[in-house]
């Protein structure tokens, strides 16, 4: 192996990238910065930038993901899933051009599918803790789970295209208003739907 492909695969490059990104989008559009730009800041070369990323909006992308990632399944837990998220919410307001730009790359249906995929861990936990495990049937504890995820998401991206104006906090405290009890409720009218079935 020569010495550029270990520089190009040293642990650290995505991360030197990333924050070379983060800097940039910090005074200029995503637009604007191009690899040269990246590669110089972080004293990377432009090989070991496309041993990573296809581009600057995969960088950004990848950033995107990862640490969304991070701010939503901080705590999957019933107890702990408002404050994380409210912190995805703040992220997403605080990097507005990075969001913006993975809206761009990803289209609104790849967004909603990643963040889908990603709230999901922790709508599932929620529904175990506040549905005494949830209900009983595999298939009516898939549809709770899908469909208070599907909720809480719609929310998320309502509030993403109004332009991120309101105040996270009130919107998930509005949001918990209207789970609140609401899960349960679901829980114990598919068990007892199913317990109807099989008598």
């Amino acid at each position: 192996m020569s010495s550029h492909d270990e520089v190009a695969r040293r642990p650290d490059a995505r991360s030197a990238l990333a924050a070379a990104l983060k800097e940039r989008l910090r005074s200029e559009p995503l637009a604007r910065v191009t690899v040269t730009h990246l590669v110089q800041d972080c004293g990377l070369t432009r090989q070991a930038f496309y041993y990573h990323f296809h581009d600057v909006q995969h960088l950004a992308a990848w950033v995107f993901e990862t640490e969304v990632a991070e701010q939503v399944r901080v705590e999957a837990r019933h107890d702990a899933w408002a404050d994380g998220l409210v912190r995805l919410l703040g992220y997403l307001r605080e990097n507005r051009t990075s969001t913006a730009a993975v809206l761009d790359g990803l289209g609104r249906a790849g967004l909603e599918r990643f963040l889908f995929r990603q709230m999901r861990p922790v709508t599932a936990a929620v529904v175990r803790e506040v549905g005494g495990g949830g209900p009983r049937r595999p298939a009516d504890h898939e549809l709770v789970v899908d469909f208070y995820t599907s909720a809480v998401l719609a929310v998320v991206l309502r509030w993403v295209s109004d332009g991120m104006v309101a105040d996270p906090y009130r919107l998930v405290g509005d949001v918990e208003l209207m789970l609140h009890g609401s899960v349960q409720e679901s829980v114990q009218r598919l068990d007892a739907r199913a317990c109807r079935t099989v008598a």
